[in-house]
Protein backbone atom coordinates (compact mmCIF):
# COMPACT_ATOMS: atom_id res chain seq x y z
CA UNK A 1 0.00 0.00 0.00
CA UNK A 2 3.12 2.18 0.78
CA UNK A 3 4.66 1.41 -2.36
CA UNK A 4 1.22 2.18 -4.32
CA UNK A 5 0.73 5.38 -2.59
CA UNK A 6 4.52 6.58 -3.13
CA UNK A 7 4.15 5.65 -6.74
CA UNK A 8 0.92 7.72 -7.15
CA UNK A 9 2.95 11.14 -5.84
CA UNK A 10 5.57 10.68 -8.29
CA UNK A 11 2.66 9.99 -11.18
CA UNK A 12 0.92 13.39 -9.77
CA UNK A 13 3.82 15.31 -9.35
CA UNK A 14 5.01 14.39 -12.48
CA UNK A 15 2.04 14.71 -13.93
CA UNK A 16 1.84 18.30 -12.45
CA UNK A 17 5.61 19.37 -13.63
CA UNK A 18 4.39 18.06 -17.30
CA UNK A 19 1.94 20.80 -17.51
CA UNK A 20 5.00 23.77 -17.46
CA UNK A 21 7.48 23.85 -20.55
CA UNK A 22 10.84 25.58 -20.00
CA UNK A 23 12.74 26.24 -22.85
CA UNK A 24 16.21 27.97 -23.22
CA UNK A 25 17.32 29.94 -26.58
CA UNK A 26 19.71 32.36 -27.96
CA UNK A 27 21.85 33.82 -30.36
CA UNK A 28 25.53 34.40 -30.75
CA UNK A 29 26.77 37.46 -33.35
CA UNK A 30 29.60 38.79 -33.77
CA UNK A 31 31.38 40.86 -36.81
CA UNK A 32 33.81 43.75 -38.16
CA UNK A 33 32.12 47.31 -37.40
CA UNK A 34 33.80 50.36 -39.38
CA UNK A 35 32.63 53.59 -38.73
CA UNK A 36 31.84 57.29 -40.62
CA UNK A 37 35.47 58.03 -39.19
CA UNK A 38 36.95 54.59 -40.73
CA UNK A 39 37.47 53.21 -36.66
CA UNK A 40 37.53 49.65 -36.73
CA UNK A 41 35.82 47.46 -33.83
CA UNK A 42 34.98 44.23 -33.32
CA UNK A 43 31.53 42.72 -31.80
CA UNK A 44 27.80 42.47 -32.18
CA UNK A 45 26.09 43.83 -34.84
CA UNK A 46 23.82 45.01 -31.75
CA UNK A 47 22.45 44.81 -28.41
CA UNK A 48 20.24 42.39 -28.59
CA UNK A 49 21.68 39.95 -31.07
CA UNK A 50 23.75 38.26 -28.40
CA UNK A 51 21.40 36.81 -26.05
CA UNK A 52 20.41 33.93 -23.49
CA UNK A 53 16.63 33.30 -22.77
CA UNK A 54 15.03 31.13 -20.55
CA UNK A 55 11.55 31.24 -21.32
CA UNK A 56 8.70 29.26 -19.03
CA UNK A 57 4.91 28.49 -20.32
CA UNK A 58 2.89 27.06 -17.18
CA UNK A 59 -0.70 25.58 -18.26
CA UNK A 60 -3.72 26.65 -16.62
CA UNK A 61 -6.46 25.04 -18.80
CA UNK A 62 -9.54 26.25 -20.58
CA UNK A 63 -7.29 28.43 -22.47
CA UNK A 64 -5.07 30.10 -20.22
CA UNK A 65 -1.24 30.00 -19.20
CA UNK A 66 1.48 31.52 -17.00
CA UNK A 67 4.11 32.87 -18.87
CA UNK A 68 8.01 33.99 -17.41
CA UNK A 69 10.84 35.27 -19.22
CA UNK A 70 13.95 36.16 -18.82
CA UNK A 71 16.56 37.29 -20.54
CA UNK A 72 20.56 37.73 -20.29
CA UNK A 73 22.65 39.67 -22.74
CA UNK A 74 27.00 39.71 -22.69
CA UNK A 75 29.74 40.86 -25.07
CA UNK A 76 30.49 38.32 -27.66
CA UNK A 77 33.54 40.42 -28.33
CA UNK A 78 34.89 40.27 -24.47
CA UNK A 79 32.30 37.57 -22.91
CA UNK A 80 31.15 40.12 -20.55
CA UNK A 81 27.68 40.79 -19.54
CA UNK A 82 26.29 43.65 -20.67
CA UNK A 83 25.73 44.88 -23.95
CA UNK A 84 26.32 48.09 -26.89
CA UNK A 85 23.24 49.80 -27.68
CA UNK A 86 23.53 51.81 -31.29
CA UNK A 87 25.06 54.94 -29.75
CA UNK A 88 28.16 52.92 -29.12
CA UNK A 89 31.15 50.83 -29.87
CA UNK A 90 30.40 47.21 -29.65
CA UNK A 91 33.39 46.89 -27.30
CA UNK A 92 32.18 49.68 -25.07
CA UNK A 93 30.11 47.03 -22.68
CA UNK A 94 27.11 49.44 -21.43
CA UNK A 95 24.30 48.40 -20.71
CA UNK A 96 22.45 45.79 -18.65
CA UNK A 97 24.64 43.85 -15.80
CA UNK A 98 22.38 41.06 -15.07
CA UNK A 99 18.82 40.11 -16.95
CA UNK A 100 18.04 42.64 -19.66
CA UNK A 101 14.64 41.51 -19.80
CA UNK A 102 12.10 39.72 -16.57
CA UNK A 103 8.84 39.60 -17.12
CA UNK A 104 5.62 37.77 -16.05
CA UNK A 105 2.56 37.07 -18.15
CA UNK A 106 -1.04 35.98 -17.70
CA UNK A 107 -2.64 35.07 -21.03
CA UNK A 108 -6.51 34.05 -21.59
CA UNK A 109 -8.92 33.95 -24.11
CA UNK A 110 -10.37 37.58 -22.94
CA UNK A 111 -6.92 38.99 -23.27
CA UNK A 112 -3.37 39.38 -21.55
CA UNK A 113 -1.18 40.78 -19.01
CA UNK A 114 2.10 41.36 -19.10
CA UNK A 115 4.52 42.97 -16.12
CA UNK A 116 8.32 43.65 -15.41
CA UNK A 117 10.74 44.58 -17.79
CA UNK A 118 10.07 43.09 -22.05
CA UNK A 119 9.95 44.02 -24.88
CA UNK A 120 6.63 45.27 -25.23
CA UNK A 121 4.28 46.08 -28.37
CA UNK A 122 6.22 48.72 -29.61
CA UNK A 123 9.33 47.02 -29.74
CA UNK A 124 7.40 43.56 -31.29
CA UNK A 125 6.83 44.14 -35.12
CA UNK A 126 7.64 43.33 -38.29
CA UNK A 127 7.52 46.80 -40.03
CA UNK A 128 11.23 47.69 -40.85
CA UNK A 129 13.79 46.19 -42.97
CA UNK A 130 16.71 46.41 -40.88
CA UNK A 131 14.77 46.36 -37.58
CA UNK A 132 16.66 48.61 -35.47
CA UNK A 133 20.41 48.09 -36.27
CA UNK A 134 22.84 50.66 -35.30
CA UNK A 135 23.28 50.51 -39.85
CA UNK A 136 19.97 50.40 -40.50
CA UNK A 137 17.57 53.52 -41.87
CA UNK A 138 15.15 52.52 -38.52
CA UNK A 139 12.02 55.38 -39.04
CA UNK A 140 9.61 53.28 -37.69
CA UNK A 141 12.35 51.39 -35.49
CA UNK A 142 11.37 50.07 -31.71
CA UNK A 143 11.62 53.57 -29.83
CA UNK A 144 10.06 53.14 -26.33
CA UNK A 145 10.41 49.23 -27.15
CA UNK A 146 11.69 48.11 -23.55
CA UNK A 147 10.76 50.03 -20.58
CA UNK A 148 11.52 49.31 -17.00
CA UNK A 149 7.99 48.61 -14.54
CA UNK A 150 5.81 47.87 -17.37
CA UNK A 151 2.24 47.08 -17.64
CA UNK A 152 1.07 45.63 -20.84
CA UNK A 153 -2.50 45.06 -21.57
CA UNK A 154 -3.64 43.25 -24.50
CA UNK A 155 -6.80 41.97 -26.27
CA UNK A 156 -7.52 39.23 -27.95
CA UNK A 157 -6.27 38.99 -31.64
CA UNK A 158 -9.86 39.56 -33.38
CA UNK A 159 -10.02 38.86 -36.78
CA UNK A 160 -6.19 39.60 -36.95
CA UNK A 161 -6.85 42.89 -35.06
CA UNK A 162 -5.19 43.49 -31.81
CA UNK A 163 -4.97 46.35 -29.37
CA UNK A 164 -2.48 46.93 -26.55
CA UNK A 165 -2.14 49.29 -23.74
CA UNK A 166 1.30 50.08 -22.51
CA UNK A 167 2.38 51.96 -19.31
CA UNK A 168 5.71 52.46 -17.55
CA UNK A 169 6.79 54.17 -14.29
CA UNK A 170 8.57 57.18 -14.92
CA UNK A 171 11.12 57.15 -12.15
CA UNK A 172 12.12 53.67 -13.28
CA UNK A 173 13.12 55.17 -16.71
CA UNK A 174 15.57 57.42 -16.90
CA UNK A 175 18.05 58.65 -19.56
CA UNK A 176 20.77 56.34 -19.91
CA UNK A 177 21.91 53.36 -20.84
CA UNK A 178 19.43 50.47 -19.50
CA UNK A 179 21.23 49.52 -15.95
CA UNK A 180 23.06 52.42 -15.56
CA UNK A 181 23.26 54.34 -12.72
CA UNK A 182 20.71 56.82 -14.16
CA UNK A 183 18.25 54.43 -14.71
CA UNK A 184 16.83 52.36 -17.57
CA UNK A 185 14.07 52.53 -20.28
CA UNK A 186 13.57 55.81 -22.03
CA UNK A 187 16.39 55.26 -25.13
CA UNK A 188 18.48 58.00 -24.77
CA UNK A 189 17.87 61.55 -25.51
CA UNK A 190 14.01 60.59 -26.16
CA UNK A 191 11.85 61.82 -23.29
CA UNK A 192 9.26 64.05 -23.25
CA UNK A 193 8.94 65.50 -19.89
CA UNK A 194 7.34 68.97 -19.16
CA UNK A 195 10.31 70.34 -17.27
CA UNK A 196 13.47 72.57 -16.77
CA UNK A 197 16.73 70.49 -17.57
CA UNK A 198 19.42 72.53 -15.21
CA UNK A 199 23.19 71.15 -15.67
CA UNK A 200 24.47 68.52 -16.77
CA UNK A 201 22.75 65.86 -14.03
CA UNK A 202 19.46 66.84 -15.20
CA UNK A 203 16.54 65.47 -14.18
CA UNK A 204 14.54 63.36 -16.66
CA UNK A 205 12.28 60.70 -17.47
CA UNK A 206 10.06 61.36 -14.29
CA UNK A 207 6.97 61.32 -16.16
CA UNK A 208 5.17 58.27 -16.46
CA UNK A 209 5.01 56.28 -20.06
CA UNK A 210 1.88 55.57 -21.61
CA UNK A 211 0.77 54.59 -25.27
CA UNK A 212 -2.53 52.84 -27.32
CA UNK A 213 -1.07 50.37 -30.08
CA UNK A 214 -3.20 49.45 -32.57
CA UNK A 215 -1.95 46.47 -34.94
CA UNK A 216 -3.39 43.98 -37.55
CA UNK A 217 -2.02 40.98 -39.08
CA UNK A 218 -3.00 38.47 -41.19
CA UNK A 219 -1.61 36.80 -43.92
CA UNK A 220 1.09 38.89 -45.92
CA UNK A 221 -0.55 42.03 -44.79
CA UNK A 222 1.11 43.34 -41.45
CA UNK A 223 0.03 47.70 -40.09
CA UNK A 224 0.64 48.99 -36.66
CA UNK A 225 -0.82 52.61 -35.59
CA UNK A 226 0.77 54.26 -32.31
CA UNK A 227 0.60 56.87 -30.05
CA UNK A 228 4.28 57.53 -27.76
CA UNK A 229 3.91 58.79 -24.77
CA UNK A 230 0.93 60.21 -24.48
CA UNK A 231 -2.90 59.03 -25.15
CA UNK A 232 -5.43 62.26 -23.86
CA UNK A 233 -2.32 64.21 -24.73
CA UNK A 234 -0.22 62.66 -27.29
CA UNK A 235 3.28 63.89 -28.01
CA UNK A 236 4.47 61.62 -30.73
CA UNK A 237 2.62 58.60 -33.40
CA UNK A 238 4.22 56.29 -35.25
CA UNK A 239 2.70 54.59 -38.43
CA UNK A 240 4.03 51.15 -39.88
CA UNK A 241 3.53 48.24 -42.44
CA UNK A 242 4.92 45.49 -44.28
CA UNK A 243 3.76 43.32 -47.38
CA UNK A 244 4.62 40.00 -47.86
CA UNK A 245 4.19 39.59 -52.36
CA UNK A 246 6.03 36.45 -51.86
CA UNK A 247 9.08 37.68 -54.13
CA UNK A 248 9.64 40.61 -51.86
CA UNK A 249 8.52 41.99 -49.03
CA UNK A 250 7.60 45.65 -48.38
CA UNK A 251 8.03 48.26 -45.70
CA UNK A 252 6.79 51.53 -44.89
CA UNK A 253 7.62 53.61 -41.50
CA UNK A 254 6.70 56.90 -40.69
CA UNK A 255 7.30 58.30 -36.55
CA UNK A 256 6.36 62.25 -36.00
CA UNK A 257 7.42 64.01 -33.29
CA UNK A 258 4.41 66.48 -32.41
CA UNK A 259 5.36 70.71 -32.66
CA UNK A 260 3.48 70.53 -29.17
CA UNK A 261 6.29 69.03 -27.41
CA UNK A 262 7.51 71.79 -25.03
CA UNK A 263 10.67 71.61 -22.71
CA UNK A 264 13.07 73.85 -21.66
CA UNK A 265 16.47 73.08 -21.27
CA UNK A 266 19.00 75.52 -19.10
CA UNK A 267 22.56 75.39 -18.00
CA UNK A 268 24.51 78.00 -16.32
CA UNK A 269 25.32 80.02 -19.42
CA UNK A 270 22.21 79.62 -21.56
CA UNK A 271 18.64 78.76 -22.31
CA UNK A 272 17.03 77.13 -24.57
CA UNK A 273 13.50 76.35 -24.83
CA UNK A 274 11.38 75.12 -28.14
CA UNK A 275 9.43 72.11 -28.82
CA UNK A 276 12.48 69.69 -29.15
CA UNK A 277 13.69 66.85 -27.28
CA UNK A 278 16.07 67.43 -25.01
CA UNK A 279 19.51 65.89 -24.79
CA UNK A 280 20.41 63.94 -21.93
CA UNK A 281 22.63 66.09 -20.44
CA UNK A 282 20.52 68.75 -20.91
CA UNK A 283 22.71 71.36 -22.22
CA UNK A 284 21.14 74.53 -23.97
CA UNK A 285 21.00 74.70 -27.51
CA UNK A 286 21.06 70.45 -27.70
CA UNK A 287 18.44 68.08 -28.84
CA UNK A 288 15.86 66.86 -31.43
CA UNK A 289 13.67 68.95 -33.64
CA UNK A 290 10.23 68.04 -34.15
CA UNK A 291 10.18 66.32 -37.11
CA UNK A 292 8.65 63.71 -39.36
CA UNK A 293 10.45 60.89 -40.20
CA UNK A 294 9.45 58.44 -43.26
CA UNK A 295 11.16 55.14 -44.33
CA UNK A 296 10.82 53.37 -47.17
CA UNK A 297 12.34 49.35 -47.38
CA UNK A 298 12.24 45.88 -49.35
CA UNK A 299 13.59 42.52 -48.55
CA UNK A 300 14.16 39.84 -51.43
CA UNK A 301 14.83 36.26 -51.25
CA UNK A 302 16.94 34.69 -53.45
CA UNK A 303 18.31 31.08 -53.01
CA UNK A 304 20.47 31.11 -49.27
CA UNK A 305 20.73 34.95 -49.81
CA UNK A 306 17.93 37.62 -48.39
CA UNK A 307 19.04 40.99 -49.97
CA UNK A 308 18.09 44.09 -48.35
CA UNK A 309 18.00 47.80 -48.96
CA UNK A 310 16.32 50.85 -47.64
CA UNK A 311 16.10 54.96 -47.44
CA UNK A 312 14.94 57.05 -44.96
CA UNK A 313 14.26 60.95 -44.99
CA UNK A 314 13.45 63.93 -42.32
CA UNK A 315 11.27 66.53 -43.22
CA UNK A 316 12.92 69.56 -41.35
CA UNK A 317 16.52 69.72 -39.90
CA UNK A 318 16.78 67.58 -36.69
CA UNK A 319 19.22 70.30 -34.95
CA UNK A 320 17.47 72.35 -33.10
CA UNK A 321 19.67 75.34 -33.90
CA UNK A 322 19.98 75.04 -37.75
CA UNK A 323 17.34 76.21 -39.88
CA UNK A 324 19.02 76.02 -43.54
CA UNK A 325 18.49 72.03 -44.87
CA UNK A 326 22.03 71.22 -43.62
CA UNK A 327 20.80 68.45 -40.58
CA UNK A 328 17.89 67.56 -42.87
CA UNK A 329 19.18 64.14 -42.32
CA UNK A 330 18.74 61.67 -45.49
CA UNK A 331 20.11 57.70 -44.88
CA UNK A 332 20.01 54.81 -47.25
CA UNK A 333 21.28 51.09 -46.34
CA UNK A 334 21.85 48.54 -48.11
CA UNK A 335 22.56 44.53 -47.20
CA UNK A 336 21.65 41.00 -46.60
CA UNK A 337 22.20 37.47 -45.26
CA UNK A 338 23.86 34.38 -46.61
CA UNK A 339 22.14 31.49 -45.03
CA UNK A 340 25.58 28.85 -44.26
CA UNK A 341 22.94 26.58 -42.68
CA UNK A 342 19.19 26.31 -41.38
CA UNK A 343 20.58 28.25 -37.97
CA UNK A 344 23.92 30.12 -39.04
CA UNK A 345 24.36 32.90 -41.82
CA UNK A 346 26.77 35.47 -42.65
CA UNK A 347 25.83 38.77 -42.66
CA UNK A 348 26.38 42.62 -44.02
CA UNK A 349 25.11 45.80 -43.67
CA UNK A 350 25.91 48.78 -44.40
CA UNK A 351 24.95 52.46 -44.11
CA UNK A 352 25.38 56.30 -46.33
CA UNK A 353 24.36 59.44 -44.13
CA UNK A 354 24.17 62.89 -45.74
CA UNK A 355 23.43 66.00 -43.66
CA UNK A 356 23.67 64.24 -40.35
CA UNK A 357 23.83 65.17 -37.12
CA UNK A 358 26.24 64.46 -34.38
CA UNK A 359 25.14 61.51 -31.92
CA UNK A 360 26.99 63.89 -29.04
CA UNK A 361 24.05 66.90 -30.37
CA UNK A 362 20.75 64.97 -30.41
CA UNK A 363 21.75 62.23 -28.35
CA UNK A 364 20.62 59.55 -30.28
CA UNK A 365 23.12 57.81 -31.99
CA UNK A 366 22.14 54.78 -34.16
CA UNK A 367 19.02 56.44 -34.40
CA UNK A 368 17.27 59.54 -36.36
CA UNK A 369 20.37 61.20 -36.63
CA UNK A 370 23.87 59.81 -37.53
CA UNK A 371 26.88 61.45 -38.82
CA UNK A 372 27.16 62.68 -42.26
CA UNK A 373 29.39 59.42 -43.66
CA UNK A 374 29.77 55.73 -44.32
CA UNK A 375 29.82 52.44 -42.09
CA UNK A 376 29.37 49.44 -42.24
CA UNK A 377 29.44 45.79 -40.06
CA UNK A 378 30.31 42.23 -41.27
CA UNK A 379 30.20 39.38 -39.20
CA UNK A 380 28.23 35.63 -38.53
CA UNK A 381 25.12 35.07 -36.49
CA UNK A 382 23.88 31.37 -35.09
CA UNK A 383 20.51 31.16 -33.21
CA UNK A 384 19.78 27.98 -30.65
Amino acid sequence: MKKTLVALAALAATSAFAQSTVTISGILNWGLHNDVTKTTTYGGLKGDRNVLTFGVVEDLGGGSNVTGTMQFRFNTSTGQAGYANTANSPETGLGATQFEQAAIGYNSPVGNVRVGRFTNALGVYDYSVFEDSKYGTNASRAAYGRLSNTLQISTPVISGFQAHLIGAAGPSNKWGNPGGATGAGFITGVDYSKQTQSGANGVVGVNDFSSIVLAYSNGPLALQAATINGIAYEKASRLAASWNAGWAKFYYGSYNQKDDIKVSVTNASATFDAPVKIASGGAAGTGLAAHKSTEYGVSVPYGAFTLRAAMQNNDKDLDIATTNGTTKVKKTSIGGEYALSKRTELQYQRLNVKNGVAATNIAIGGGFGDSTGSAYFIGIQHKF
